[in-house]
């Protein structure tokens, strides 16, 4: 799983070390999917194998000459590139793609549980704001969805409070 937050910069050949935690979160492969972020932000949507499964998946359950499967493909696929880590755990982001993000240098990996996003850090900086300021208002969301998971038998592993 993809967690947490890791600033960092490009070397000077323009590679980007990946964070060792989402290194272990590809489950021992070497393969790096980047893309325009799905929802549109301003960054880069990646993983590794098991996301372009999933991406898969997705697009097989949909119809062929769907404008929605058209679309999906268009961004995870015929914008996507391909990376391989070295030996060292780096990777070569295409200045295209650094130019989508608006990445010159500086540049922040977010995890997002299946998949981690790779930001400008200004830019990253907003969307967290941004984020932030809806909490009060998805707070009830996510407590329906949490309730309903528990009222089902609950989540494996975890325990519900006791009355």
């Amino acid at each position: 799983m993809f967690v947490s937050t890791f600033e960092t910069s490009l070397d000077t050949k323009g590679r980007v070390s990946v964070p060792a935690t989402f290194r272990h979160a590809l489950a021992g492969g070497t393969r790096i999917f980047l893309y325009p972020a799905l929802d549109g932000s301003p960054c880069l949507e990646g993983g590794g194998d098991a996301l372009m499964l999933q991406n898969q998946q997705t697009l097989s359950r949909m119809s062929p000459n769907s404008t929605a499967r058209k679309v999906f493909l268009n961004r995870t696929v015929s914008k996507a590139v391909e990376l391989k880590l070295d030996d060292t755990g780096r990777i070569k982001i295409p200045e295209k793609h650094l130019a989508l993000a608006g990445v010159a240098k500086e540049l922040i990996f977010v995890g997002a549980m299946d998949r981690f996003y790779v930001w400008q850090p200004e830019r990253y900086a907003a969307f967290d704001a941004e984020m932030e300021a809806q909490l009060d208002d998805v707070q009830s969301d996510f407590e329906g969805s949490f309730n309903a998971v528990m009222a089902t038998g609950g989540i494996r592993g975890v325990v519900g409070e006791e009355s």
